[in-house]
């Protein structure tokens, strides 16, 4: 048939089509990233680290050793405590951190078996070379989105181990053969989802499954004959060659395709439970930063309009309670000791530049309003946060 004589043109497409599919999947992933770098430059940093954990614990009291105060862009910035096993953390962002080095794991060795299965080579190595450690793989396939991850080593390990029992043989006849492989061609579906399938075969019984499926042209009516005619090296040499020209390379494109398909769903898990680490960590430093503002202020803001002083009471509630009945700022902004403030009114709005000192006792700045008033501040804290 015109499919099968044009095989291996296929097996390319099917390649090429599996790398525009990760190409897909990337492109969606990284689309709105402000650097592409994160947080893979955490995976360069702790290849090694990721590739031993094995439990959930592991990764928690990993994650939060690596992080450390003050460091931001590749690390997330917490607080560095010792707690190695019990960490202040939501239970969703514990489980966005294991995802997360899960898929970081998981796109380690996708890619190591996708370089493998790439390189023309017939031996493909063992699992134990390439990924040791059973309580680590155990760990990755465990109530996570990297399951997927379980067929692929299942295919991996078949397809390695079959490829070092396959060794080279002369061609059958060809007239002979011709038929053989005409049989099975017609007969059977090559990777479709039906139970007949060779793949389908191949993923249930294995080996074995498709060496017994290659004896039945043998036990049909019609070959009868011809097994009786032709001695035992023959039928194997059909068989063999067979599967080094049709069937291997096809199970080797298709495990190929499910690993770059996973590597580009890891690739997006991970960066999907980073954004939302990150997402938490802002929320965090928000509010750490708030806590330094909360209190009671006693505010003296001099308009340069009117040369006029006005003493007042300010207060900021802490940032998980309500606001008192004053208005409080729309917006807080507090990078280091700097703080910035904007306060929205009926007739328009005004943004205040500050300085925080002394131990976070004073407040020191300038105020500027839409209307036109600008000015200077100056705060003394009359009392700490109130919880």
């Amino acid at each position: 048939m015109e499919w099968h004589g044009n095989r291996n043109v296929w097996l390319i497409l099917w390649f090429v089509c599996a790398k525009v599919l990760i190409f897909c999947f990337l492109s969606t992933a990284f689309a709105n990233q402000e650097s592409p770098k994160l947080p893979w430059s955490f995976l360069e940093e702790h290849r090694t680290q990721v590739l031993q954990l094995a439990s959930d614990d592991e990764a928690l009291a990993f994650f939060k050793a690596t992080t450390t105060a003050g460091e931001r862009g590749s690390r997330i910035h917490m607080k560095s405590q010792p707690l190695p096993t019990q960490l202040n953390l939501p239970a969703e962002i514990k489980e966005a951190i294991i995802i997360y080095l899960k898929s970081l794991a998981t796109t380690i060795h996708t890619q190591t078996i996708r370089e493998i299965l790439i390189k023309p080579t017939t031996g493909i190595p063992p699992l134990s070379e390439i990924i040791p450690g059973d309580a680590h793989l155990q760990w990755i396939t465990k109530h996570s989105p990297p399951q997927a991850l379980k067929p692929v080593i299942i295919g991996y390990k078949q397809v390695s181990a079959w490829s070092h029992t396959m060794t080279s043989h002369p061609p059958p006849p060809s007239e002979k053969f011709a038929k053989f492989s005409s049989y099975y061609d017609q007969k059977y579906p090559d990777w479709d989802n039906s139970p007949q399938s060779w793949t389908s075969t191949f993923t249930q019984h294995g080996q074995k499954g498709i060496e017994e499926r290659l004896l039945e042209y043998w036990q049909t009516p019609n070959h009868i004959a011809d097994q009786q005619q032709l001695a035992q090296p023959i039928h194997d040499a059909y068989t063999q060659h067979y599967i080094e020209t049709r069937l291997f390379p096809m199970f080797r494109m298709t495990l190929l395709t499910k690993t770059s398909e996973l590597e580009a769903i890891a690739h997006r898990t991970a960066w999907e439970a980073w954004q939302k680490i990150q997402q938490w960590q802002k929320l965090e430093q928000a509010n750490v930063d708030s806590t330094r503002l909360c209190g009671t202020w006693r505010w003296i803001v001099h308009n340069h309009q009117n040369h006029g002083d006005r003493k007042m009471t300010v207060t900021f509630s802490p940032p998980d309670q309500s606001s008192p009945s004053q208005i409080a700022p729309t917006t807080i902004e507090i990078h280091g000791d700097t703080v910035y403030l904007k306060w929205t009114f009926p007739q328009g709005v005004q943004e205040d530049s500050l300085l925080l000192s002394n131990n976070d006792t004073h407040l020191e700045g300038t105020f500027k309003n839409s209307l036109g008033p600008h000015g200077s501040i100056s705060g003394k804290r009359l009392s700490a946060c109130q919880p």
